[in-house]
């Protein structure tokens, strides 16, 4: 038996950018519309307060996770935005950008893959469905407890050796870890569980265990960057300084309070339109 629930496997989403920067992310539901969730320091440049590139493909896993098939969207970032798809956290390292249109037949909503305006889809799987989160599998900040185990999804492709392939860049990677710490000042989730480029944004899941031996699997937060550890060397002749970062395997989640903020800010641009 999987240590997961099988759809968990199709939450993350690559996002490539035209400018060749990579991502990953997630798509989540709620009762208006889907949007994809990912680390804001993905798409926007915090020093020309600009999005970054002119458009992305993003692909996101089949619902078997046996399957090789995918679906594969194109995002123009210019439309999105004149159109007000994209809002940025002022606070926090969260970004969402408004993808799809929820379906409601018969009173009930149900998420459905209708691109909007500034959505391009470029291929479609024939096997399973397209997965989004919705609001029942995300924890809050509350509910986040330390010590329980936690799954980072994402794609660091900056792994690997060039020219040496030794995993598929298009397919997510799992990591493993605990939760560490939490931050409430800033909502904020210290995770023992290291990171890399490319796992900004991704979901990031804990484990929760319950007295009768089941589990509960919610998103907790966002992947924002991990801890360095920082050392330096001075040659005591020249007095010169080098100064070597690495990675201490401790990360920052951004909790999913921040998204719901976001997303609360964004129906509030959208209604001033």
């Amino acid at each position: 038996m999987r240590n997961i629930p099988e759809n968990n496997l199709a939450y993350p989403v690559l996002i490539l950018i035209d400018n060749n920067s990579t991502g990953s992310g997630f798509l989540y539901t709620d009762t208006v519309k889907t949007y994809l969730v990912t680390a804001k320091h993905v798409i926007y440049d915090s020093n020309t307060r600009m999005i970054i590139g002119k458009s992305a493909i993003i692909t996101c896993q089949d619902s078997d996770p046996l399957s090789d098939q995918i679906f594969q969207y194109k995002l123009d970032f210019k439309e999105l935005a004149s159109n007000h798809k994209i809002t940025i956290s002022p606070n926090s390292d969260i970004g969402i950008i408004e993808v799809f249109d929820v379906e409601n037949q018969e009173g009930s909503l149900s998420f459905k893959n209708t691109c909007i305006k500034g959505v391009q889809k470029v291929r479609q799987s024939n096997n399973g469905s397209l997965i989004s989160v919705d609001p029942k599998a995300v924890g809050s900040y509350e509910e986040v407890l330390i010590s329980n185990d936690v799954f980072l999804y994402g794609y660091p492709i900056s792994l690997g050796l060039q020219g040496r392939p030794q995993f598929n860049f298009h397919k997510p990677l799992l990591r493993k870890g605990i939760v560490a710490g939490l931050n409430s000042p800033t909502k904020t989730i210290v995770l023992d569980c290291p990171s890399y480029y490319g796992n900004s944004g991704g979901p990031v899941v804990q484990v929760e265990a319950h007295l009768d031996g089941t589990h509960t699997h919610k998103i907790i937060g966002v992947m924002s960057e991990f801890i360095p550890f920082q050392e330096q060397w001075i040659n005591n002749r020249t007095k010169s300084v080098n100064t070597q970062i690495s990675n201490s395997g401790y990360s920052i989640a951004v909790s999913m309070d921040k998204v719901n903020e976001t997303i609360e800010l964004h129906r509030t641009i959208q209604s001033k339109k």
